[in-house]
C-alpha cells in the first residue's frame, strides 16, 4: 500500500460521509494514523505552524492533483471586516470510483476521524502530542 492509496481512500470516505478535508485535517488524520495505528508511511512529521506537518504527505497529495485524481477547492478566508486575507484549501475526489485496498481497521479509523471538525482534531493532537505544537500559531486559541 502506498501513501497515494491511503489519501484516495480517505477522500473516498470523506465523500461518503459528506465531510470536508482541509490541508490541516488531512495532515492531522495521517499523523494520528501513523502514531496510533502503527502504519508507517514514511511521512516524517515535524512540528510546524499548525502542529505536525509532513512535506512528503503534501507533495504526495499534489502529485494526485497533477494526475487529475484529486480536486482542490479554494475557500476565501476573510478578516472581521469581510476582506479576503487568504484562502483555505480543501480536497475531494472527482466523481470517479476508486478501488479500496486498505484494511477494515483503516476504513473505520478514517470514517471516525473524517467526521470530526478541524478544531476537535487539533485539540486532540495538541493535548496528546504537545511536542508537535511547539511552533503552532494557534495552540493558544483552541
Amino acid at each position: 500500500m502506498s501513501v497515494y492509496d491511503y489519501i484516495l481512500t480517505l477522500l473516498h470516505i470523506a465523500r461518503e460521509e459528506k465531510a470536508q478535508v482541509t490541508a490541516t485535517k488531512l495532515q492531522k488524520i495521517f499523523f494520528i494514523l501513523e502514531k496510533e495505528k502503527n502504519i508507517n508511511l514514511g511521512l516524517d512529521f515535524k512540528p510546524y505552524l499548525f502542529g505536525p506537518y509532513s512535506e512528503k504527505l503534501q507533495n504526495s497529495l499534489y502529485r494526485l492533483v497533477d494526475k487529475g485524481l484529486v480536486k482542490i477547492n479554494y475557500d476565501d478566508v476573510k478578516n472581521l471586516a469581510g476582506i479576503t486575507v487568504g484562502y483555505k484549501e480543501s480536497y475531494e475526489l472527482p466523481e470517479k470510483d476508486i478501488k479500496i485496498n486498505v484494511s477494515e481497521e483503516v476504513l473505520s479509523f478514517f470514517r471516525q476521524w473524517v467526521k470530526k471538525d478541524r478544531n476537535e482534531i487539533l485539540e486532540y493532537v495538541y493535548e496528546k502530542y504537545p511536542e508537535y505544537s511547539e511552533y503552532s500559531l494557534i495552540k493558544d486559541r483552541l
